[in-house]
């Protein structure tokens, strides 16, 4: 039994998959036929229907659902969830056990999986019926097995028998089917033990074509003793391998090509894994080594480089010397010397801020490379890391000096805040960047003193210069116009931020904006569309956006060219998770997206809409609370002021109302259309039009704190009712009371939280101030708690002048 008109590069693919662990598996009956319990073996689904139509006395006609339905409860508990509980697992499953895999999609509603698991394993398995929540693994250590019919393991959430009743499990909104329905378009699979005559299978290889499917990845299996036309026109419909032989046989094969399958620990890189002590939990360190990458010191030197297209460079092209030398990165290399020379008279953070386009992460990627290349040991965090609570506890036993360097620092700010705070390590220090508008909301989570930070990255003296000589050296530049012309040139971008000169450079010197119009123009629709959506979910999330919520958002078709170097608007995949798409140029990226909210914010729209649609079966409250790439996504991406009121403007409102259905469980989304309305009070106070929007702010308000009594809805709660204080006739006392109590149990709750928010103190401080204005009067309790609060300034925002001028005007107010 092997594989039929397989390539070798098919079967090298498979092979480099199935080492990595990048196989998910979506198992039918047939894997578990060597299984047997208390009862024998196993029954087939024809074997099972067959008993329960004899127990009923009906003919054996009839099907499976009609059948189980007459069954009593304990008649199902004893010939249904007995009969395939307490499983004694077969050679088939002994050998799947053996490798690492990223997903198990089962059919089966038996507990032979995690039976066999329970004996030590490289992985732990964490099961899910299909109406549980989605949820991704935290860790490769975890194997997380999904049982799409039920399973014995939960008799009381029911059983699917039927293709009537799964039929309607599949047009429900079903998180785990849509999400395997997503996957199975482009991730590597294994289709093994199950026939090809099911309404399921099919529903699920529908969404699967060879214009969503990726050649950058192992090839997609399907395993079946059937070899025949219908079978091979399947594969070739589906871009499909055909292993011919029973699942038992495919899994033999595996051990046989790779008799030592690697361990989690094997993949990790020696160097990496020598960081680590032994006496650290597996699970700890497996979680840490999926968030940093430990940054080489040598690295072989590219032949050809993406990052003079604008994409982020690798560690080859800084090796090759692709970028230039930048006056900031000789400056954040100096105060690591510093600061490892005197840790405890420098603070333990520095952040590279500035504009978009000025360089950071590139400065970023420099300074930890010539910093590993100078015997430092550099931890790179990823785009995608999740950066764990327990994360100071490894950085501890690391020894010798460390730089932590983080990119995008706001995405990881409230991990990053703990980890600094609770790294007892003294030769230590962390390297982080970030866009200079989100330098305030840095200031609120990490706290004031805790940060320095390095800002103005415009090119210096000669850096213009060396810019353009490298693009002329490795020929990047067709026109011998620019070469001899350079002087004028030079002077031509010298005030551009690098990434806009780099760009100008590329085609030809035009002005930004004109470069941005012409690729518009020569993309196609569903190019620009494709573009737009990566564009947007990078501008929010700089991990950018899975490949599967990608195809769902856009036309497939005509996908796999956007990929291309010659693509007017070409997109790629994110350096350290290939899951992942960004643009190739993301300053590019940014200024069609922005060229876009004026030139036609109804397909801006359009682009919102699909895109929140499809990250809804991702997010969820615990994905919320894990802080997945999607959940912080669309967190973003439905932040009022920052996002949805800058690009769609008046079309805000229309995309909060077009996402209410999948998102009215979301208490964030409520609190965005709450300060929606809030504003659109602030802009017309004393209309109909103004107090009404109030009113609907306050209903929103409301209903985010009856979801989920977190810090953010109370004080959009508050901030809320502390407008209602301007309402002519308002009754002041009431209001206030109830405005103030929320207030402080927002800070309260940050507080025990050990988070900084300054949101709720700017709140309560105005709206009190509003209040005694209008003659409103203050408890002594109320008067106590403003002073506590007046004093948390001083000591957590001092260095927020506006909140401390604000503090100081209601001290004066309480005297």
């Amino acid at each position: 039994m092997t594989f039929k008109n397989a390539t070798q590069e098919q079967i090298n693919a498979f092979l480099s998959t199935l080492k990595s662990g990048q196989y998910n598996l979506l198992l039918g009956a047939g894997s578990s036929m060597d299984t047997t319990n208390a009862y024998g073996e196993l029954p087939s689904g024809e074997a099972i229907k067959n008993e329960l139509c004899d127990l009923k006395k009906v003919a054996r006609s009839n099907s499976l659902q009609r059948a189980f339905s007459l069954l009593t409860p304990e008649e199902v508990e004893k010939n249904v969830t007995a009969r395939f509980s307490n499983c004694v697992p077969g050679q088939t499953l002994k050998d799947l056990r053996k490798f690492i895999w990223k997903r198990i999609f089962t059919w089966n509603i038996d507990d032979a999986i995690q039976n066999e698991y329970k004996v030590k394993s490289k992985q732990t398995v964490v099961s899910k019926h299909f109406n549980d929540e989605y949820v991704e693994a935290s860790n490769p250590t975890q194997l997380l097995v999904v049982h799409l019919h039920g399973s014995v393991l939960w008799p009381e959430k029911g059983y699917v028998f039927s293709r009537d009743q799964y039929v309607k499990q599949i047009t429900k909104i079903n998180p785990w089917m849509t999400v395997l329905s997503n996957f199975i378009q482009s991730d590597p699979i294994i289709i093994a033990g199950t026939s090809l005559d099911e309404v399921d299978l099919d529903y699920y290889l529908a969404q699967r074509s060879v214009d969503t499917s990726r050649d950058d990845k192992g090839p997609s299996i399907l395993v079946t003793r059937h070899d025949d036309a219908i079978t091979e026109a399947l594969c070739k419909q589906h871009n499909l391998v055909h292993f011919v032989g029973w699942a038992s046989d495919f899994f033999k094969y595996c051990t046989e090509i790779l008799p030592h399958p690697p361990t989690l620990e094997d993949l990790v890189p020696t160097e990496s894994k020598n960081l680590l002590p032994d006496t650290l939990s597996k699970s700890l360190a497996m979680a840490f080594h999926s968030d940093f990458e430990l940054v080489p010191a040598m690295a072989q030197k590219a032949s050809h480089s993406r990052f003079l297209y604008g994409h982020q460079p690798s560690w080859q092209d800084l090796a090759a010397h692709y970028d230039i030398s930048r006056e900031a990165s000789q400056k954040a290399l100096a105060w690591i010397e510093r600061r490892f020379g005197e840790p405890n008279g420098i603070e333990r953070l520095l952040v590279i801020t500035d504009d978009a386009g000025t360089g950071k992460s590139t400065i970023l990627r420099r300074v930890a490379f010539e910093a590993a290349g100078r015997g430092t040991r550099v931890l790179y965090s990823s785009a995608l890391s999740r950066i764990a609570g327990s994360t100071a506890q490894a950085l501890n036993e690391i020894s010798g000096p460390l730089l932590v360097v983080i990119d995008n620092l706001a995405d990881h700010a409230t991990a990053v805040a703990a980890m600094v705070a609770n790294t007892e390590k003294q030769d230590i220090a962390f390297l982080a960047a970030e866009r200079a508008y989100r330098l305030n909301y840095l200031t609120q989570v990490l706290g004031d003193g805790t940060f320095v930070t390095m800002d103005d990255l415009s090119m210096k003296k000669a850096e213009p210069a060396r810019l353009i000589d490298t693009y002329i050296k490795n020929a990047f530049i067709g026109s011998h116009k620019i070469v001899e012309k350079r002087g004028s040139f030079i002077k031509s971008i010298s005030h551009d931020p690098i990434a806009v000169a780099c760009c100008r450079i590329m085609n030809d010197f035009r002005p930004l904006e004109r470069i941005v119009d012409d690729l518009i123009g020569d993309s196609k629709e569903s190019e620009l569309d494709r573009y737009l959506t990566v564009a947007l979910a990078q501008f929010c999330f700089t991990g950018g956006l899975l490949f599967e919520i990608l195809l769902n958002s856009c036309e497939k078709s005509g996908i796999k060219k956007q990929f291309l170097a010659d693509n007017p608007l070409p997109l790629s995949y994110l350096t350290t998770d290939q899951d992942y798409v960004v643009t190739e140029n993301a300053v590019l990226a940014e200024r069609v997206l922005l060229r876009c909210v004026s030139l036609n914010r109804e397909r801006l729209l359009n682009v919102f809409t699909s895109l929140a649609d499809q990250l809804q079966p991702y997010v969820n409250r615990q994905a919320i609370r894990e802080r997945t790439p999607e959940a912080r996504l669309s967190g973003r991406l439905f932040d009022y002021d920052d996002i949805t009121a800058k690009l769609l403007g008046d079309n805000a409102e229309r995309f909060y109302r077009s996402t209410e259905q999948t998102w009215r469980w979301n208490s964030r989304y409520w609190e965005q259309v709450a300060l929606m309305n809030l504003t659109k009070f602030h802009a017309k106070p004393s209309t109909d039009a103004g107090l009404s929007a109030l009113e609907e702010a306050l209903r929103h308000a409301l209903r985010a704190v009856a979801i989920e009594n977190h810090p953010f809805g109370l004080s959009t709660l508050g901030k809320v009712l502390m407008a209602k204080l301007l309402v002519p006739g308002a009754e002041l006392k009431q209001i206030y009371d109830q405005a103030f109590d929320n207030l402080d149990k927002a800070i309260e709750k940050e507080n025990n939280w050990s988070r900084r928010a300054v949101q709720p103190y700017f709140s309560l401080f105005s709206g009190t101030l509003n209040y005694l204005r209008r003659g409103g009067t203050l408890s002594l309790g109320q008067q106590r708690i403003l002073r506590t609060r007046i004093a948390n300034v001083s000591t957590k925002f001092n260095r927020q002048k506006e909140l401390v001028e604000l503090a100081g005007e209601v001290t004066s107010a309480l005297s």
